[in-house]
């Protein structure tokens, strides 16, 4: 909660110096361009991360990567959105692959050394796909009971 407030004191103080600096109506032009650009942005990076989901699944491969990206341009869509010009700055970063890829590589290195890690995904033919083979269950099957507990 600290953060957000010293985020949002941090944002103020950067709008305030940019209307001393530029002017009142740019900066109020600017920070309405900024998430429509920014969206526009997203939505291309978004198009090419789930082409290249698409041929990894086509492939038989295990599209971790796509997935993490994908999550990283939600995470960018959201900050571009948000009015400020620190969130935009760090949205617009998170566009650039190099940065995407710096980032993506510091959160699998945290999920390996916190533990296992597991996720699916389920394409449009039906196969699955799992990260890591483990045992799970589809939602849709019934429960089973210890022969015990049968109703």
């Amino acid at each position: 909660m600290l953060a957000l407030f010293v985020l949002f004191i941090a944002e103020l103080w950067v709008m305030v110096q940019v209307a001393v600096r530029f002017g009142v109506l740019d900066t109020i032009a600017l920070l309405v361009l900024m998430p429509i650009l920014g969206i526009w942005l997203v939505k291309r990076a978004g198009l090419a991360v789930f082409r290249r989901l698409h041929t990894t699944l086509e492939a038989g491969g295990i599209p971790h990567r796509e997935v993490i990206d994908g999550f990283l341009l939600l995470f960018a869509g959201l900050l571009l959105i948000v009015p400020g010009f620190i969130t935009g700055a760090v949205g617009l970063l998170l566009l650039l692959p190099p940065v995407r890829i710096a980032v993506r590589s510091m959160l699998l290195r945290s999920f390996k050394r916190r533990g296992s890690y597991a996720f699916r995904v389920v394409d449009n033919v039906g196969r699955r796909v799992d990260i890591r083979d483990v045992r799970s269950r589809d939602v849709t099957e019934a429960p089973r009971f210890p022969p015990e507990l049968e109703p």
